[in-house]
């Protein structure tokens, strides 16, 4: 008997035994009490206590028959069916619930996020709730995994805003290339996406592998505000020092020129 099986079981709301006796129902019925514990492994004391719980959460059904009772499973993809539509069901009403006992405003707090499939999760989820705009800067490789839900925003007329370092393919999407130095991209590559839609929420994710990537996403106005003023003006800022040249020497303070000292030097040299 596989253990993920009996795992996957579990976090479903089956305890070990309960799990074991579906299992074993599966694989052989109808049966009588004594020959699922035989089957199972789960005590002859416990069985019935086991399959009664299994009859009443809909996984197993009681077959009269004579001599005594029998048991058998209900079909997998049955149970299953039906407990997912319960369970959304109860998630739908639990959301309408809670949410009335919100009084206050939501609270400005950040959410950290680990394993870059979570991290692109959210991502697509948030590009897929986008209303207005989505504001998004990544590198070209990282474009492919939130391509389609991308191409879905644009279709049902959201602006969709991408800054990266190369060309990408989004029909009815404005792509800003940002053309960097080796130096800087390669500085770069940690940072997989920042991604701001509706002015309302920010997801600021990283990754230097697959397994080790983490992100944060937040409602904060204040962070909000700061990274989508990033992504729509700083990117501009090689393009813009290009154009000014030595003038830029003398805009920029002194004591300021460190901050800008990579697009100073391959501007005005």
């Amino acid at each position: 008997m596989s253990e993920s099986l009996l795992e996957k079981l579990g976090k479903i709301g089956f305890s070990e035994y309960e799990a074991k006796a579906y299992v074993a129902l599966l694989g052989k019925s109808p049966v009588s009490g004594y020959e699922l514990a035989k089957l199972s492994g789960v005590p002859r004391s416990m069985i019935y206590e086991t399959v009664g719980k299994l009859v009443a959460r809909g996984a197993a059904m009681t077959l009269p028959k004579e001599g005594g009772a029998k048991y058998a499973p209900v079909p997998a993809a049955d149970f299953l069916d039906q407990l997912h539509r319960e369970h959304a069901a109860l998630t739908t009403t639990l959301k309408d619930d809670l949410t009335a006992l919100s009084a206050a405003p939501d609270l400005e707090y950040v959410w950290n996020i680990e394993g870059h499939e979570n991290v692109m999760a959210k991502a697509i989820e948030m590009i897929e709730q986008a209303k207005g705009q989505i504001y998004l800067a990544l590198l070209p490789e990282t474009f492919l995994a939130l391509q389609t839900a991308l191409v879905t925003a644009v279709q049902r007329g959201v602006r969709v805003v991408i800054y990266t370092t190369a060309n990408i393919d989004l029909p009815g999407g404005q792509i800003v290339v940002a053309h960097v130095s080796e130096e800087t991209l390669g500085q770069a590559r940690g940072l997989g996406v920042v991604l701001v839609i509706d002015s309302e929420e920010v997801l600021i994710g990283e990754w230097l592998t697959e397994a080790q990537a983490w992100a944060s996403w937040t409602r904060s106005s204040l962070f909000v505000f700061v990274a989508e003023h990033h992504l729509r003006t700083d990117l501009y800022l090689p393009q813009i020092l290009a154009l000014l040249g030595e003038q830029a020497l003398e805009i920029i303070q002194e004591e300021d020129r460190e901050l800008f000292s990579r697009a100073l030097e391959s501007h005005t040299q």
